[in-house]
């Protein structure tokens, strides 16, 4: 199973993924955690240029491409033929959403070069953590290139995650809630969709 957090920058992605991993190892369920980019060591590398260094959308989908065919074939394959859930900070959605529909890139082209490369993996439920960007901006930050753009463009990046989220394994959260509350509805759907698998019922 594959469970991923997507959403705009100070959603608090990381930590909801984090959490959750914690939720799966106090109810004995075997998991790995990775972000994209990043992950393998390779990953890691890529994702220091991929933040600092300016660069069009078309390289940013390569680069990324990259990071996630590594991570691919070095973690998410083998962690799943051996029955462990993996939780994925940020995946194909944010793709779509900062390459694509803010980045410019047609979709059918990024959905072409993903189908090439088998890089488009489906993930089994997606949490999408949603914010005023007003507020979320003041929890991340200035750290990277992203973060430091303007609140029209952070606007833009939340618009586009929820125009996207309309598939069957999308959840959206208000993430501007308190934590305990957000982790609460989190671990509620995640339960939901995991007992749902378990049934051959798939909700997801």
């Amino acid at each position: 199973m594959i469970v991923t957090f997507e959403g705009g920058e100070g959603t608090g992605k990381t930590t909801c993924a984090s959490l959750l991993c914690t939720h799966l190892e106090e109810t004995g369920r075997a998991w790995v955690l990775l972000r994209e980019p990043g992950g393998s060591t390779l990953s890691e590398e890529i994702r220091t240029l991929f933040l600092e260094r300016d660069m069009g959308p078309m390289v940013e989908l390569l680069l990324v491409l990259a990071s996630r065919r590594q991570n691919i074939d070095q973690i998410v394959r083998p962690a799943l033929d051996a029955g462990k859930i993996v939780v994925i900070d940020r995946f194909v959605d944010s793709t779509i959403v900062y390459q694509c529909l803010v980045g410019g890139l047609p979709v059918e082209e990024a959905r072409s070069v993903m189908d090439l490369t088998g890089t488009w993996v489906e993930p089994d439920l997606t949490f999408v953590l949603d914010a005023d960007p007003a507020l979320t901006l003041e929890r991340a930050g200035a750290a990277t290139r992203f973060e430091r753009r303007d609140v029209a463009y952070h606007e833009r990046v939340r618009r586009a995650f929820l125009d996207l989220a309309v598939d069957r394994r999308h959840r959206v959260l208000d993430a501007s809630r308190d934590l305990e509350e957000v982790a609460a509805d989190m671990v509620a759907l995640f339960e939901e969709a995991a007992a749902a698998r378990v049934s051959g019922h798939r909700g997801v």
